[in-house]
C-alpha cells in the first residue's frame, strides 16, 4: 500500500481549514489537532518509504520532529525540498531544455517543523489557571492560520527520496536504537547518543577492507552496590563527576574524583 494511501495529510488540512473558518473556539482547538495530523502525515509519510532498515522502536515511538532530526543527521538530502526532472535527449552534457517535471519532495525544515508541531500542542491543553482567572484569550486562529497556510504548501509534494544506506546500532546505556548513514560515517568519527537524556559518546570502527561499521562505546560497567545489576555509565558521565542512578533499583550515586598535580620540568 502507498504511503500517500496511507497517510492522507491534504484531508488533515482540508478538515483544519474548514474548522478556522468557525467563529467558535472549540473548532479552532480541533483545528491545531488536525493541523498535527498533517504534520504526522507529511513525516511518517516519509519514514515508511523506503526505510524498512529503521526497527519500529524508532518509527513507531519518536515524535516526528525528532524523526525528522535523525533523518537529517543522517543525510540533508532527505528532509529537503527537491525536485525530479528526466530528460529524453540522447546527449553526454545535460541539456538546457526539454526536461519533464516526474514530482517534487516538499518536507518542511525539521526548525519549523519542531517550533510548529509544539506550539499546536500548547493550544490542546486547557488555558493556565492565572491567565484563565485574569479572563485572558489566548486567540487561537490568529495564532495558527500561518501554520496552516504554510501547510499548503508542503502537502503538495508527491514523492519521497528513498534512503537506502541506513544501518541501526543500539546504545548499551539507554537502550535506545539509533539509525546512521553508512556513507557519511567514517573510521575514527565521534557521534553521541541520539536520546539526549543519555550522552553517551561512540567512536566509529571500520577495519581496511570492511564495509561493515562498529561502535566502540565509551562507557564503565559498574555493579550496583544495592541490587548487584550490572550499570553502564558514560565515560562522560564520570568525567564531569555527574550523578547516575541504576536503571534496576533507582540507587543514586555521586561521581568522586581524586586530583594530582606535579610540577614541570624548568623549559629553560
Amino acid at each position: 500500500m502507498s504511503v500517500f494511501s496511507l497517510y492522507k495529510k491534504e484531508e488533515h488540512l482540508k478538515r483544519a481549514m474548514l474548522l478556522l473558518k468557525s467563529d467558535t473556539v472549540t473548532d479552532h482547538v480541533y483545528a491545531c489537532l488536525e493541523l498535527r495530523f498533517c504534520i504526522e502525515a507529511i513525516v511518517y509519510q516519509k519514514l515508511l518509504h523506503g526505510i524498512k532498515s529503521i526497527p519500529n522502536s524508532i518509527v513507531e515511538t519518536w515524535q516526528p520532529h525528532k524523526a525528522m532530526k535523525m533523518l537529517a543527521d543522517i543525510d540533508e538530502l532527505a528532509v529537503s525540498g527537491c525536485k525530479i526532472e528526466f530528460n529524453l535527449s540522447k546527449t553526454d552534457t545535460p541539456p538546457k531544455d526539454g526536461w519533464l517535471k516526474l514530482g517534487e519532495q516538499k518536507i518542511p525544515p525539521v526548525k519549523w517543523l519542531s517550533k510548529n508541531y509544539n506550539k499546536l500542542g500548547n493550544f490542546l491543553h486547557l488555558i493556565e489557571p492565572q491567565k484563565a482567572s485574569e479572563g485572558q484569550s489566548r486567540e487561537i486562529k490568529d495564532k495558527i492560520a500561518p501554520i496552516a497556510e504554510k501547510l499548503e504548501h508542503y502537502v503538495a509534494g508527491n514523492i519521497v527520496v528513498t534512503i537506502n544506506d541506513i544501518e541501526v546500532n543500539h546504545c548499551p546505556v539507554c537502550n535506545q536504537d539509533f539509525a546512521f548513514s553508512t556513507k557519511k560515517v567514517k573510521h575514527g568519527d565521534i557521534r553521541r547518543c541520539s536520546n539526549f537524556k543519555c550522552g553517551a559518546v561512540f567512536v566509529a570502527n571500520q577495519e581496511q577492507g570492511a564495509k561493515r561499521i562498529t561502535f566502540n562505546y565509551k562507557t564503565f560497567d559498574v555493579l550496583c552496590q544495592n541490587c548487584g545489576e550490572l550499570m553502564v555509565i558514560p565515560e562522560q558521565t564520570v568525567r564531569n563527576i555527574e550523578k547516575f542512578s541504576c536503571s534496576s533499583c533507582n540507587s543514586e550515586y555521586v561521581t568522586k574524583g581524586n586530583y594530582e598535580f606535579a610540577l614541570l620540568p624548568n623549559k629553560s
